[in-house]
């Protein structure tokens, strides 16, 4: 019994249960058969008519983002007429459009085979998927026609406009915008279109064929590939968001563009995907994350924090000399500036520390967004089942939001009413102006929030504590000196 309730409250600490594997459902779309197979990320459907990839819908969206369709073609949510989708087969400028059998493997408990496969007396058709529940918006697959004369494979339609994706290609490696001329390359490794939040591209590793411009029986343009007799390609297909990191990750690094913000964005990235790896879970790697910044921080953060306990302890006097050099602001700087050197206190001391914080917030906060498919298909933490999206229960933006009430109170208590009564209700206020407005906020970054505040309450307690301990010793020396005088 009792190693039962430990398994159980490690699962919920750790969050170290699986995810579903895909879904997979056959049915009918407007009265043809599909095969719709879901991942963690995207929604497949595949017709048997043609054996063509109809629909390729990325249904995981996080703060700032939409669930998209990136099969080329569609209008709003309806595909219009005449429209030829991907992995289409033409026999010259002939569309194969007859029925492919299908047939369903369960490779693993996370990993989905689907083989479409038509066959007559001169021509073989065979189209291989692979798709799998944690793939970053990526399948493998597999083609293979046999038959006589040009075969053309289309791979998606080309759409036009002033927002259209560009249609690009990789030759040896690297981006080109245009087909290069036979002799100008070593090897075409694969075509597609990239757009600015959206990436449909098709990778080949396997098998020779050239890219292929053209339009279909209604007039509309096509792209894909072609050969002479047979084709016979394998690869990797992309059909996702246009992220940098999962472009590099998943083989796609010709199509990640970088920019300096980039650059130091992806190292942040990196460095919170090591803690992720070291801990096994996200959660546990924005509290390890937290920590570390708040360490390294800590030296600029001492001085701010004394910074702002010695100028609490010096309201009264600031005040003092304010009333009695009202009229004269000259003598009123002149007087500060000697409490100052006096006290030795720098009334500026403490902002840079402060203002490192807020890019270190932007930056786990870009981070977050820009790993939030990897969050999203990584384990649980706590109550949290993913936390690239908002806390379900809300229960980190109430600890966050009370630990800032709390902190604020302790460090305003020491100051005189008369200070200013509207900065201490600035203070109860702010933080309840921030979990209204940031409410839907990712749970990981209220987690960091929420955690950075507690620390950075138990350091100001800390250096209380120091200048306590400082005072008194000063005070028995005060007192020792004057009796020595007397």
């Amino acid at each position: 019994m009792a190693k039962a309730l430990f398994g159980v409250l490690l699962l919920f600490f750790l969050g170290a249960w699986a995810k579903e594997g895909p879904e997979v459902v056959t049915l009918l779309i407007d009265g043809k058969e599909a095969v719709q197979i879901t991942t963690g990320l995207v929604r497949y459907q595949f017709l048997a008519e043609g054996g063509v990839l109809r629909s390729a819908y990325v249904h995981f969206s996080t703060y700032g983002a939409n669930p998209f369709e990136v099969v080329p073609g569609w209008t709003g949510a309806s595909l219009p007429p005449g429209i030829s989708l991907p992995f289409e087969v033409w026999l010259g400028d002939t569309p194969l459009l007859q029925k492919h059998t299908a047939e369903i493997k369960e490779l693993s408990d996370r990993t989905i085979s689907l083989t479409l496969s038509f066959a007559e007396e001169k021509l073989r058709v065979k189209k291989e998927f692979t798709l799998a529940q944690d793939a970053l918006y990526t399948g493998d697959f597999g083609v293979s026609v046999d038959g006589e004369g040009s075969v053309r494979l289309i791979l998606g339609h080309l759409p036009a406009g002033r927002d259209a994706p560009e249609l690009v290609y990789i030759y040896d490696g690297k981006l080109q915008k245009a087909p290069l001329a036979p002799g100008a390359y070593t090897r075409f490794q694969g075509l597609g279109l990239l757009g600015k939040d959206g990436v449909f591209f098709f990778r080949i590793d396997g098998g020779e064929a050239q890219p292929f411009l053209g339009r279909n029986a209604a007039g509309q343009p096509v792209f894909g590939v072609e050969a002479k007799d047979s084709l016979h390609l394998q690869g990797r297909f992309y059909t996702g968001r246009n992220r940098y990191v999962l472009l590099v990750d998943t083989g796609f690094a010709p199509l990640a563009s970088s920019g300096s913000f980039t650059i130091i964005l992806v190292g942040v990235i990196r460095f919170f995907e090591w803690l992720y790896r070291f801990t096994g879970n996200y959660g546990w790697a924005i509290i390890l994350f937290t920590i570390i910044t708040r360490f390294v921080l800590y030296p600029l953060m001492r001085n701010q924090y004394r910074s702002m306990a010695k100028m609490q302890k010096l309201a009264p006097k600031i005040k003092k000399i304010q009333e009695r050099f009202k009229d004269d602001r000259e003598a009123l700087q002149k007087q500060l500036l000697e409490l100052y050197r006096q006290e030795k206190v720098n009334p500026l001391g403490g902002c840079l520390p402060m203002l490192l914080q807020f890019p270190i917030l932007i930056l786990l906060w870009q981070a977050i967004m820009y790993s939030a498919e990897k969050i999203h298909l990584s384990p649980a933490f706590l109550w949290i089942s993913d936390l690239s999206k908002p806390d379900p229960y809300y229960l980190l933006v109430v600890m966050g939001t009370g630990v800032q009430i709390l902190y604020s109170w302790y460090t305003q208590r020491r100051m005189p009413q008369e200070a200013g009564a509207g900065s201490q209700f600035l203070g109860y206020v702010f933080p309840l102006l921030m979990a209204v407005l940031f409410l839907s906020f990712p749970a990981g970054l209220w987690l960091y929030w929420t955690l950075t505040t507690i620390v950075q309450f138990g350091q100001q307690l800390v250096i209380d504590w120091e200048l306590a301990r400082e005072e008194k010793r000063r005070v028995p020396q005060a007192g020792k000196d004057g009796g020595e005088g007397s």
